[in-house]
Formats: C-alpha cells, sequence, structure tokens
C-alpha cells in the first residue's frame, strides 16, 4: 500500500476513534467511558444510534433517511479492531475480565450478519464492481510496461513488474483479489500434478513450461476446503509474449532473483516499509485495489474499477467469445462457469449482468 493510501487509512481510522471516544464520554458512572474500557456493548449501541446515520449512502424503499451500507458498517468495526489492538487489546474479549478486543466477539459477528439482514430484506442490493474490458486491460498491462521502463529504480521495476504480473493473472485465471494475492509457489504444478518448484523456492534455469495447473493451498471463497478438494486451474504459454502470464511470471522470478530478492513461498509480495525490498506476506486485497486505482488514474484509464473488476470483465468476455462462436446463450453461461469456477447459475448471471454497477454511477 502507498504511503498516501495508508496516511489517509490511518486519518480515516483515527477520526472514527475520536467519535466513538466522544461518544462514550457522555456514558454516565459506572459505565465504560474510555476506548481502553469499552465493552462491545457500547461500541455496538454506538454503531446503531450514531454511525449508521453519520455516515449514511444507502437510500432504501420507504425509508426518508438515508443509511450506512453493510461495506461501510463492516468497514468502520474492521478501523475499531484495529484501534483496540493499538491499545494492547488483543485476542477474543473475555466478557468475565473485561480483556481482550471488544471486536473479537460473537456480538459483534451476530450484528455485522444481522445489520445485512435487514438491509437486503428492505430491499438493498449490493452494487458490483465495474467490469474492465478486454481492451482496457491491455492498455493498463502496456502502461504498465511504459512505467517499468521509463523507472530508475531497479526496486521499483520490479513493483510495477509485479503489479502487471498480478493484473494478467486475475485476467487469465479469473481468480478473486484476495485469492491471487495469497497464491504460493507451492500451488504451481505440472499436468500431472507434480510441483513446478521446490520446496525451497525458486531456482533460477527452470525451464518454461507449456502448460500448468495451479492447486490454491489456501483454498477459495468457492471452496474454502484443502488443495486435494480444489479445481485445478489450467494456464498455457501464449503465442504474444508480453501477454502471456506464465511467459512473464518465468521472467519476473528470474530478474528477482538476479536482484536478490527470490521469491521462496508466496508469489506477489507487498513492498517492506523502507520500500526497497519485498515482505514475505500475501498481497492483499486492499493493497491491490490501491495500486490498481493508482494505476488506472495516472494512465487516463480510471473508470471505477477495483480488484473484482478484472474476475467481471474476464467472465463477461469469456462468455461473449463463446456465443459469438457458437450463436448460443448457453454456450457462453457455460463458458463463464467453467471459467469462474462457479457452480451456481444464479452466480453466473449476477457476474454476467451488464447494469448491476451502475448504482455505482451518481447522476
Amino acid at each position: 500500500m502507498g504511503r498516501a493510501n495508508m496516511l489517509e487509512t490511518v486519518l480515516r481510522r483515527n477520526a472514527l476513534g475520536r467519535e466513538l471516544q466522544a461518544f462514550l464520554a457522555t456514558n454516565p458512572p459506572p459505565l465504560p467511558n474510555l476506548l481502553a474500557t469499552a465493552r462491545p456493548q457500547e461500541v455496538l449501541v454506538f454503531m446503531q444510534s450514531q454511525f449508521i446515520l453519520g455516515h449514511a449512502g444507502s437510500l432504501l424503499p420507504g425509508m426518508t433517511d438515508p443509511v450506512a451500507s453493510p461495506s461501510g458498517v463492516s468497514g468502520a468495526l474492521s478501523h475499531f479492531a484495529t484501534l483496540f489492538e493499538e491499545l494492547g487489546r488483543r485476542g477474543p474479549y473475555d466478557e468475565t475480565t473485561g480483556s481482550g478486543n471488544p471486536c473479537d466477539s460473537h456480538e459483534f459477528k451476530r450484528y455485522k450478519q444481522g445489520y445485512t439482514r435487514v438491509l437486503q430484506e428492505a430491499g438493498y442490493q449490493e452494487s458490483s464492481a465495474v467490469p474492465l474490458t478486454k481492451p482496457k486491460a491491455d492498455l493498463l498491462l502496456a502502461y504498465l510496461d511504459q512505467q517499468i521502463e521509463l523507472s530508475a529504480s531497479p526496486f521499483q521495476k520490479l513493483s510495477l513488474a509485479r503489479d502487471a504480473l498480478l493484473c494478467l493473472f486475475a485476467w487469465d485465471s479469473a481468480m478473486r483479489g484476495k485469492e491471487g494475492g495469497k497464491l504460493c509457489l507451492a500451488d504451481f504444478h505440472y499436468m500431472d500434478k507434480t510441483p513446478i518448484f521446490p520446496s525451497t523456492g525458486y531456482v533460477s534455469g527452470l525451464p518454461l513450461p507449456t502448460k500448468v495447473m495451479i492447486l490454491p493451498t489456501h483454498g477459495t471463497k468457492t471452496n474454502k476446503r484443502s488443495r486435494i478438494h480444489q479445481e485445478p486451474i489450467p494456464l498455457s504459454v501464449g503465442p504474444q509474449p508480453l501477454l502471456c502470464f506464465l511467459t512473464r511470471l518465468w521472467s519476473y522470478m528470474e530478474e528477482c532473483h538476479a536482484a536478490g530478492f527470490t521469491p521462496s513461498h508466496f508469489l506477489f509480495r507487498p513492498e517492506a516499509p523502507n520500500h526497497s525490498s519485498f515482505k514475505e506476506a500475501p498481497y492483499s486485497t486492499s493493497s491491490f485495489i490501491h495500486r490498481i486505482h493508482k494505476h488506472l488514474g495516472d494512465s487516463g484509464l480510471d473508470n471505477g474499477e477495483t480488484s473484482h473488476s478484472f474476475r467481471r470483465g474476464t467472465l463477461q468476455a469469456t462468455s461473449q467469445a463463446a456465443i459469438d462462436s457458437s450463436l448460443a446463450i448457453s454456450a457462453g453461461l457455460a463458458a463463464a462457469a467453467q471459467h469462474g469456477r462457479i457452480k451456481t447459475p444464479h452466480i453466473v448471471d449476477l457476474y454476467l449482468s451488464p447494469h448491476r454497477h451502475w448504482a455505482r454511477f451518481k447522476p
């Protein structure tokens, strides 16, 4: 995550902390009136009585006042969880001793689920990500390649190459951003399911295979079970090297190896705080989103896309290609379901809907 985005997140979190502290200060004794002593009850009363109206953004049918969206509520609770951790309140909340993080409690989990359910029953619908088109994906990749050439910093070149590689992978695999960020070298297998990389990590000079299959170690949203139960994701070497994920992957790992940043576990790694090396950790969705927004904005291509725009875009493109070749809508649905590893027809329809993202564009 860039420094500007990190600062923005910290400022937003601290502002919410001040709001909560001001609310707690109004509690009469013996109720807790400090963040250091607040219980889940006080935080949830603040959310229901103050936050959902003070940070409103969704106007539901039959309601005169807008309320906070479920994602807004979830984001606020995440900020509060971090605030309490910074105060030393870590681990599950213990009602008997008052220790632990108030956000790490059954009350919070039930509140988030219940708030979402109540709004959905009142007519709320989440808007989908703006789908990324194939022409725009290619333009974004060309822009990143240009920035790689212009960059004078060897490490910055690798950071940009990582972003370009993740964009290619997100399109080719149709994996979600969070799942792609957790991709490990151990997930790569030959077509006979033999691991490609040794357990110690990448080895320089390893031949580029023409086909590989990915078996996610950490599971996916569609299938949360272990690797043995995962549906393989096949990838092949393409005719255009600059648009081929596997070709660029091997080049990227050779470049990382030459610069002293050989991947040993995670493939897509975040920058360390010193911005001169990689941290051995998964690449978070928020980091990917911030980087995508930055690259799209700097290139003049931004239209509200996010990390999930790759999945929506590639499924829609896959569906349209199948329809064009067969002249059958059913073929498009089947192709999208297979590419996205989706079992439920209704979910396929949501991904292929041409208008579910329109709510993101304010009139």
